[in-house]
């Protein structure tokens, strides 16, 4: 993506679980372990917990199940974290692989799998920088960095496939060493550990995760490297090659997507299934209807006016999982457990007015609840109210909790839609 080369995606642990906190908080990322599913491994049947709400079974070539719950098995615990099962081919081939616990991001582009996560026959091809040397990439988050080789994959998602793509492998153990342009960005995210997730699909409206910005003279540190054995120099990608949002390469149902999730009852919910729907106005199952569009900013940015702010930089992220602005009148946490959360003495209900560049506006209403109250549940991985005080003075970060009992649409830069050509944000 575009945004000084840093994604706002944000995972936010449930700390009454034993996890880190908040990224956006600049604390750590949830820890745990898991793993891969090999042939199979559909996102959607742990076991424990029940699920609220319909939408979860996915039902045409052009749609995925979603699952929001605990994350990947022994991991800990999470919240307010959308999952989908990618499955990853050997390009040309049937070597294949299905990960489960893929988290879906709306705030940035690309895909990105744990190394360790894949098993010993997928061996992915290497992609290779203008140099001719091994190509490479440091991903920066709002928290830390992700380090690792760029491959190439068939990627495939319920009926859809962007063949032959690259794709971030995080932690790669052929490429160890980080060259301290991408170390000196932060904290390494490059295990299960410490990224809290099997991977990440990035299905911003901004097609490549980075570019003009990596594409120009000369190249920039901390994004993409050229790397001859140890050796890693920072290198310029051309937009088309970068890693990209895989959605723009599918053959068909290839100009955005659809986050569908039903509505959760005010004290939360143990997991929620929703679906993941390919497509604007490309099938019967993915009209626009009644949505309002809002056209976005080459960032993926619009404007949010609230408390009398006019916060121009605002996005709709699902990768973040609160509601993240600055608001001085609401109480913030005291507990070491829930430090960097708004802990108001009642619910307090608020309202925002959304405003595109195309001059649409929309009004949201919303409730923040406190983490305390919250997290008393220790067995609920779903909450619609939870809130953290923002990065800054000029954004309005909707995240996780705005898609609860929405339809959401993504529309991808300079794709047609019935809604206009993308970028936009529709819901």
């Amino acid at each position: 993506m575009t945004r000084n080369r840093t994604s706002w995606l944000m995972f936010l642990p449930l700390i009454a679980f034993g996890c880190g906190s908040s990224a956006k908080n600049n604390n750590g990322l949830f820890t745990g372990d898991g793993g891969s599913t090999e042939e199979g491994g559909a996102v959607g049947d742990d076991e424990g917990g029940t699920t609220t709400g319909e939408g979860g079974s996915a039902t045409g070539a052009n749609s995925a199940p979603l699952i929001v719950d605990q994350g990947p098995k022994g991991a800990g615990g999470s919240v307010d974290v959308p999952f989908v099962s990618v499955t990853l081919c050997i390009p040309g081939t049937t070597t294949c692989q299905t990960i489960d616990h893929v988290t879906v991001d709306t705030g940035s582009s690309g895909l990105r799998v744990l190394a360790s996560v894949l098993s010993s026959d997928m061996k992915l091809p290497q992609v290779n920088a203008t140099t001719g040397d091994a190509l490479a990439e440091c991903f920066q988050f709002d928290d830390g960095y992700t380090w690792g080789s760029v491959r190439q994959a068939d990627v495939k998602i319920a009926g859809e496939v962007a063949s032959k793509i690259p794709l971030e492998l995080i932690g790669d153990p052929a490429f160890a060493t980080v060259p301290a342009g991408c170390s000196s960005s932060g904290t390494s995210e490059d295990t299960l550990q410490t990224f809290g997730a099997n991977g990440l699909i990035g299905i911003n409206q901004i097609i490549p995760d980075c570019g003009t910005f990596c594409a120009g003279s000369p190249a920039q540190e901390g994004a993409y490297y050229s790397c001859s054995g140890s050796t890693c120099t920072a290198v310029a990608v051309a937009t088309s090659a970068q890693i990209a949002n895989p959605i723009a390469a599918f053959p068909k149902d290839n100009n955005g997507a659809i986050l569908q999730f039903p509505a959760v009852p005010a004290g939360g919910a143990a997991t929620v299934a929703g679906t993941l729907i390919f497509g604007i106005g490309t099938a019967s199952n993915n009209g626009l209807g009644s949505a309002q569009v809002l056209t976005v900013d080459s960032e993926g940015n619009f404007t949010t006016l609230f408390d009398g702010q006019t916060l121009n930089t605002s996005f709709i992220d699902s990768g973040t999982n609160t509601l993240s602005f600055n608001d001085t009148s609401i109480t913030q946490c005291t507990s070491a457990e829930t430090s960097g959360f708004f802990c108001p003495t009642t619910p307090v209900s608020l309202s925002a007015q959304n405003k595109g560049l195309n001059g649409v506006t929309s009004t949201v209403s919303f409730t923040v609840e406190s983490a305390d109250t919250l997290f008393a549940e220790s067995s609920f991985s779903v909450f619609d109210d939870l809130a953290t005080p923002g990065v800054d003075n000029t954004s309005f970060d909707w995240g996780f909790p705005f898609f609860l009992g929405r339809n959401v649409f993504v529309a991808l830069d300079g794709k047609t839609t019935p809604g206009g050509k993308g970028p936009y944000f529709a819901y």
